[in-house]
């Protein structure tokens, strides 16, 4: 009757997670509930990632993320667009990829697309270089590169990956090390920004929609200390990664008492923390249940994860995926002869990549 039970949790939060119906904590914490009160697992066996040293480091980066978006970088950011945005040609879009890919390892994706709408808005929609263009292009750049770099919240994509498999392999050489996202996904990251650079003409010229975009308010600008207080705490917490190996579980502990510094000191505010502390993606990673195969799981886990946020064929993609599709009007049918072989120089590079790294089947 148990394994019943569990395969139908397991196809329960697969559907879930196809049709998102309701935010993935929610059916996380919904399978954790069932585990406790069936008795297939006691309490504090049901809701123990809640306590995992994973859930606790992701949790806090996405706060030092968060307090990290408040400082001047962005702001900084914006007015080098601005100084360039009059310009065309290459030069226009290799900037905004490589502003794109920056953005990309220190925030959220769905914050992402909006601020670059509102970068992008006042290009004129009959040029060549319009915002419906380059709001896709810069996405489908995202998309190859986002997290990927150990730094801020892509420092934590080995630590989210392994969450799905460590209760199941016990092998601490078959664990994800923050530098393997880089490693296995540069090859495809590289193959399809070098596409997005010469093909970004194959996306349809629209009008652009900006009624999608949630308001990117105006951060109110923070003190010079508090800014000082946000970049010690950040840099920190990402040599504490550098040095992880060295720290052993004190790692993951870092983040934490980087929380704890900013709260103290009133860098950032007691609502702000616990807003970002109990996002969905913290309730999901807490309980989530995964398992694999004998085989060496790095390379499926890592090709999982990267593939995954790649997936921009169809607005339901991810929440992103839609958001770039509303602003720029676009249908999914004729977008395919971009994202098709976006997606087909994905797949081939990505596999070949992550097989050169990680063998699947090692000799």
């Amino acid at each position: 009757m148990q394994m019943y039970i569990v395969l139908g949790l397991l196809a329960f939060m697969i559907l879930m997670f196809f049709t998102q119906k309701v935010p993935y904590g929610v059916t996380t914490m919904t399978c954790c509930v069932v585990l406790a009160l069936t008795g297939i697992f006691d309490i504090p066996q049901a809701f123990s990632g809640l306590a995992n040293r994973t859930t606790i480091l992701i949790a806090c980066m996405f706060t030092i993320a968060y307090a990290f978006g408040k400082t001047s970088l962005i702001g900084t950011i914006r007015r080098s667009m601005e100084r360039i945005k009059g310009k065309s040609g290459l030069a226009f879009i290799v900037f905004l990829f490589l502003v794109t890919i920056v953005l990309a390892q220190l925030m959220g994706r769905t914050a992402i697309i909006s601020i670059l709408a509102l970068f992008l808005v006042s290009l004129d929609d009959n040029d060549e270089i319009c915002a419906s263009r380059m709001i896709f292009a810069a996405f489908s750049v995202m998309a190859a590169w986002s997290l990927k770099f150990p730094v801020g919240l892509g420092a934590t994509m080995s630590a989210t990956a392994n969450a799905y498999y460590e209760g199941i392999i016990n092998n601490p050489d078959l664990m994800l090390l923050p530098g393997d996202f880089i490693k296995v996904s540069f090859i495809p990251a590289a193959a399809l920004t070098i596409y997005a650079l010469f093909a970004w003409k194959l996306i349809p010229k629209n009008a652009i929609n900006t009624s999608n975009v949630k308001e990117v308010k105006v951060a109110d600008a923070i003190s010079k200390r508090d800014e000082t207080i946000i970049n010690i705490v950040f840099i920190v917490v990402i040599l504490g990664f550098i040095f992880g190996s060295r720290l052993g579980n004190l790692m993951y502990v870092i983040p934490a008492v980087g929380v704890l510094v900013l709260i103290y000191t009133k860098a950032l505010t007691v609502k702000e923390t616990v807003n970002s502390l109990t996002g969905d993606m913290v309730w999901m990673i807490a309980g989530v249940l995964a398992s694999v195969s004998g085989m060496d799981p790095r390379g499926i886990v890592a090709v999982i994860n990267i593939a995954s946020i790649m997936a921009i064929a169809f607005p339901s993609g991810s929440a992103e995926c839609a958001l770039a599709f509303a602003i720029g009007q676009h249908s999914p049918g004729k977008l395919l002869k971009y994202t098709l072989p976006y997606l087909l120089i994905a797949t081939v590079t990505l596999v070949i990549s992550a097989q050169i790294f990680f063998p699947v089947y090692p000799a």
